[in-house]
Protein backbone atom coordinates (compact mmCIF):
# COMPACT_ATOMS: atom_id res chain seq x y z
CA UNK A 1 0.00 0.00 0.00
CA UNK A 2 1.13 3.71 -0.72
CA UNK A 3 1.42 6.33 1.70
CA UNK A 4 -1.06 8.13 0.57
CA UNK A 5 -3.24 4.81 1.41
CA UNK A 6 -2.01 4.21 4.61
CA UNK A 7 -2.61 7.69 5.69
CA UNK A 8 -6.36 7.35 4.39
CA UNK A 9 -6.75 4.14 5.99
CA UNK A 10 -5.51 5.67 9.48
CA UNK A 11 -7.63 8.60 9.21
CA UNK A 12 -10.53 6.08 8.46
CA UNK A 13 -9.67 3.93 11.65
CA UNK A 14 -9.85 7.23 13.50
CA UNK A 15 -12.93 8.37 12.03
CA UNK A 16 -14.43 4.98 13.42
CA UNK A 17 -13.01 4.98 16.99
CA UNK A 18 -14.92 8.45 17.37
CA UNK A 19 -17.76 6.82 16.48
CA UNK A 20 -18.03 4.10 18.50
CA UNK A 21 -16.35 1.48 16.56
CA UNK A 22 -15.45 -0.98 17.36
CA UNK A 23 -18.26 -1.60 19.91
CA UNK A 24 -20.57 -0.15 17.67
CA UNK A 25 -21.25 -0.51 13.78
CA UNK A 26 -20.79 2.86 11.81
CA UNK A 27 -21.28 4.20 8.83
CA UNK A 28 -19.13 6.86 6.62
CA UNK A 29 -20.73 8.72 2.91
CA UNK A 30 -19.24 5.88 0.67
CA UNK A 31 -18.98 8.79 -2.59
CA UNK A 32 -17.20 10.61 -0.01
CA UNK A 33 -14.25 8.26 0.54
CA UNK A 34 -13.95 7.64 -3.18
CA UNK A 35 -13.66 11.38 -3.67
CA UNK A 36 -10.92 11.49 -0.56
CA UNK A 37 -9.34 8.54 -1.97
CA UNK A 38 -9.11 9.90 -5.51
CA UNK A 39 -7.57 13.13 -4.44
CA UNK A 40 -5.34 11.84 -2.05
CA UNK A 41 -4.07 9.28 -4.75
CA UNK A 42 -5.18 6.44 -2.65
CA UNK A 43 -7.16 3.00 -3.66
CA UNK A 44 -9.99 2.59 -1.34
CA UNK A 45 -10.88 -0.54 -2.42
CA UNK A 46 -7.11 -1.69 -1.45
CA UNK A 47 -7.85 -0.26 1.93
CA UNK A 48 -11.00 -1.60 2.42
CA UNK A 49 -9.44 -5.25 1.66
CA UNK A 50 -6.52 -4.42 4.46
CA UNK A 51 -9.08 -3.68 6.72
CA UNK A 52 -11.14 -6.79 6.14
CA UNK A 53 -8.23 -8.37 6.66
CA UNK A 54 -7.49 -6.58 9.98
CA UNK A 55 -10.74 -7.66 11.49
CA UNK A 56 -12.95 -4.59 10.22
CA UNK A 57 -15.60 -5.76 7.60
CA UNK A 58 -17.66 -3.61 5.65
CA UNK A 59 -20.59 -3.45 3.27
CA UNK A 60 -21.79 -1.05 0.64
CA UNK A 61 -25.39 -0.39 1.45
CA UNK A 62 -26.81 2.83 -1.29
CA UNK A 63 -24.76 5.80 -0.62
CA UNK A 64 -23.26 4.99 2.46
CA UNK A 65 -20.34 2.34 3.45
CA UNK A 66 -21.13 0.39 6.76
CA UNK A 67 -18.11 -1.00 9.20
CA UNK A 68 -18.33 -3.77 11.69
CA UNK A 69 -15.59 -5.56 13.90
CA UNK A 70 -15.28 -9.35 13.21
CA UNK A 71 -12.79 -11.11 14.09
CA UNK A 72 -10.35 -12.11 11.35
CA UNK A 73 -10.34 -15.39 9.50
CA UNK A 74 -6.79 -15.94 10.72
CA UNK A 75 -7.56 -15.87 14.01
CA UNK A 76 -10.87 -17.58 14.43
CA UNK A 77 -9.52 -20.42 12.82
CA UNK A 78 -8.78 -23.13 15.40
CA UNK A 79 -8.82 -20.99 18.48
CA UNK A 80 -9.86 -22.79 21.49
CA UNK A 81 -11.17 -20.87 24.92
CA UNK A 82 -7.90 -20.21 26.25
CA UNK A 83 -6.53 -18.57 23.21
CA UNK A 84 -9.36 -16.52 22.73
CA UNK A 85 -9.11 -15.26 25.94
CA UNK A 86 -5.21 -14.56 25.18
CA UNK A 87 -6.49 -12.81 22.07
CA UNK A 88 -9.12 -10.86 24.00
CA UNK A 89 -6.60 -9.99 27.06
CA UNK A 90 -4.01 -8.78 24.37
CA UNK A 91 -6.10 -6.66 22.82
CA UNK A 92 -7.95 -4.78 25.95
CA UNK A 93 -3.90 -4.36 26.62
CA UNK A 94 -3.85 -2.02 23.97
CA UNK A 95 -7.10 -0.35 24.99
CA UNK A 96 -5.92 2.84 26.51
CA UNK A 97 -7.76 3.24 30.09
CA UNK A 98 -10.07 6.06 28.37
CA UNK A 99 -11.21 3.62 25.68
CA UNK A 100 -11.68 0.26 28.87
CA UNK A 101 -13.87 2.38 30.64
CA UNK A 102 -15.58 3.89 27.73
CA UNK A 103 -16.65 0.07 26.73
CA UNK A 104 -17.63 -0.59 30.63
CA UNK A 105 -19.72 1.87 30.81
CA UNK A 106 -21.40 1.58 27.77
CA UNK A 107 -21.74 -2.31 29.36
CA UNK A 108 -23.11 -1.32 32.24
CA UNK A 109 -25.82 1.26 30.88
CA UNK A 110 -27.43 -2.02 28.11
CA UNK A 111 -30.01 -3.60 29.22
CA UNK A 112 -30.19 -6.99 29.94
CA UNK A 113 -31.34 -8.29 26.04
CA UNK A 114 -28.68 -6.58 24.82
CA UNK A 115 -26.19 -7.50 26.64
CA UNK A 116 -27.42 -10.91 25.65
CA UNK A 117 -27.09 -10.14 22.16
CA UNK A 118 -23.81 -8.75 22.45
CA UNK A 119 -22.86 -12.09 24.34
CA UNK A 120 -23.88 -13.83 21.46
CA UNK A 121 -22.37 -11.97 18.94
CA UNK A 122 -18.79 -12.45 20.99
CA UNK A 123 -19.31 -15.92 20.94
CA UNK A 124 -20.14 -16.13 17.30
CA UNK A 125 -16.83 -13.72 16.28
CA UNK A 126 -14.94 -16.20 18.34
CA UNK A 127 -16.37 -19.22 16.61
CA UNK A 128 -18.33 -20.63 19.31
CA UNK A 129 -21.78 -21.22 20.39
CA UNK A 130 -23.42 -20.95 23.68
CA UNK A 131 -22.25 -23.63 25.81
CA UNK A 132 -24.70 -23.23 28.48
Amino acid sequence: MNEASVALKEMILKNLGQNGFPMKKVSLPLEKLYEVADNKGANLNHILESLAQEGTAHEKSGDKIIFEAVLPESMANGMNQEDMMKQAQEMMGQMSPEQIAEIQNMVANMSSEEREEMMKKAASMFGGGSHS
